[in-house]
């Protein structure tokens, strides 16, 4: 089958000095009249099966720890062991990204999400039967080694499958699926046992691997980078359901001028340094997930039973720990009809703000508390300060980064830096969940505190001054930003 105007000869010869699409493309998804999304809204729905899982990987620690602690007919496990099956997830997670690398050319994204959610399948197989503290502990590292292959490939699936003016908002629908993923825990842990807990969550996984990999599609631009024009014609008619042959060829033209292009240079890790527009890039997606982590996200979820019961609140701590959950999902939500309408930029600058602002106040109060003030009169500002900070970070330093850098990356070197970054990110995020507590117990709570709130502004200062405005824009005229060149007229 021979696609019309998909032929080599038709690239610019001289594309690293101009664009290699013309300001006049007819790549525009906005000109495929009368065409439904609903097949590329459930290619996108279905994939983010697997942030589900993830998600829910995360939170089984909240019920189940507490019963390990106590006497039971599992395991008995000491506070120190329990803070290690707490953050090998996130210690799994560092390698997960780097395996993705390897996979996501191999494999192609598809497979390599599939492979991320078998992970998550025999980690809780292997947590079901566990009767050691090891098969615990690697099994929590297997886990995390499939999120990190998820936190990687996920969001690349998702824009190499989007059109251009949704991308921004598909790509914020891993939190949403991630923060559902940890309500499951929250909802159903306190009321169940350890057994039928793992059988509640196997449910999501097992659900991913019969649909996923049976009916939805490979990405268009792993297909073309392979040469397999054919399929990707395929893939792009069913995700643009309805639209002309014409539409199809036109846009998978601009794809393939765009891979070829890139795949000119190879993919490896000095590949990744050697022009502008890839260390831009490589800057720009681990500032954005370094800021995620320092905002303190991680601390803040830890310490939601204990902010709320500084309040006086007779709050049970799985109804505090729902309530958070609830929070992130409806704040998940609404990210991305917000990133559709303003753009990934400034709703990372308004999340950034709001963080700094809500973890601001948070470390007031523990700065009063401190002090020995009396601080009766304002038991409502802990939980003002946590619902305002979630919600900020629910909408856009939560879900942008890993959107954002779906965006960075050409073809070539997407799957290392995407990798490189996402390992970036669980470093940061290890060494944030292990290591806090010792922290503030030699500096205070409100010192702490105060440190999000410095890095919350250092984010909204370094996402106004460097990242650039991606809305509407295809890979191309992304990477004519990053790499300083201009549009050429041709």
């Amino acid at each position: 089958m021979e696609l019309n105007g998909l032929q080599s000869g038709d690239r610019h010869s001289d594309g690293a000095t101009q664009c290699l699409v013309s300001q006049e493309s007819p790549y525009r998804t906005t000109t495929m009249a009368g065409h439904s999304r609903s097949n590329l809204y459930l290619a996108c729905v279905a994939a983010n099966i697997a942030s589900f899982s993830i998600g829910n990987c995360f939170t089984w620690t909240s019920p189940t720890l507490p019963r390990l602690l106590e006497d039971n007919d599992i395991l008995r496990i000491t506070d120190d062991q329990s803070a290690w099956i707490g953050s090998l997830i996130a210690f799994g997670a560092i390698f997960g990204p780097l395996l993705a690398g390897a996979l996501v050319n191999t494999v192609g994204r598809k497979w390599a999400i599939t492979l991320s959610v078998v992970c998550i399948t025999v980690s809780w197989v292997m947590l079901l039967f566990a009767r050691t503290l090891w098969l615990m502990y690697t099994a929590r590292v297997v886990a995390g080694m499939g999120g990190g292959i998820i936190y990687t490939v996920v969001p690349m699936y998702v824009a190499e499958t989007a059109e251009d003016e949704i991308r921004g908002a598909l790509g914020s629908m891993l939190a949403f699926f991630l923060c559902t993923g940890f309500l499951l825990a929250y909802l159903v842990g306190p009321y169940v046992s350890y057994t039928v807990l793992i059988l509640a969550s196997l449910v999501a996984p097992v659900t991913f691997l019969v649909v996923f990999p049976a009916f939805m599609p490979e990405t268009p631009y792993f297909l073309l980078q392979n040469g397999k024009e054919v399929e990707a014609y395929k893939s792009l008619s069913w995700l643009r359901k309805g639209a002309s042959a014409e539409d199809v060829k036109k846009e998978l033209h601009t794809m393939k001028v765009s891979v070829e292009a890139t795949l000119q240079e190879s993919g490896t890790l000095s590949d990744l340094f050697s022009t502008t527009g890839n260390r831009k890039g490589l800057l720009l997606s681990c500032g954005l997930v370094a800021g995620q982590q320092l905002s303190g996200i991680n601390v803040v979820l830890f310490y939601a039973e204990s902010i709320f019961r500084m309040t006086g609140s007779d709050l049970s701590p799985s109804l505090s720990s729902t309530i958070v959950a609830v929070i992130l999902i409806l704040s998940a939500g609404i990210a991305a009809p917000l990133v559709k309408k303003f753009g990934m930029k400034w709703l990372l600058i308004i999340s950034a703000i709001g963080m700094g602002v809500f973890q601001g106040l948070l470390g007031f109060y523990f700065y009063l508390l401190h002090i020995n003030t009396d601080v009766s009169s304002l038991g409502w500002l802990p939980i003002f300060s946590l619902i305002g900070y979630i919600t900020l970070y629910a909408i856009g330093f939560g879900p942008l980064p890993w959107a954002v850098m779906a965006e960075m990356f050409p073809t070539n070197v997407k799957a290392v830096g995407s990798a490189l970054t996402a390992s970036f990110c669980w470093v940061i995020g290890f060494l944030m969940t292990k290591f806090f507590v010792d922290v503030s117990v030699s500096l205070g709570q409100y010192i702490s505190f105060w440190m999000f709130t410095f890095f919350c502004i250092l984010m909204t200062f370094f996402t106004i001054f460097l990242l650039p405005d991606t809305r509407g824009m295809s890979f191309d005229e992304i990477q004519d930003i990053l790499n300083n060149r201009r549009r050429g007229n041709s």
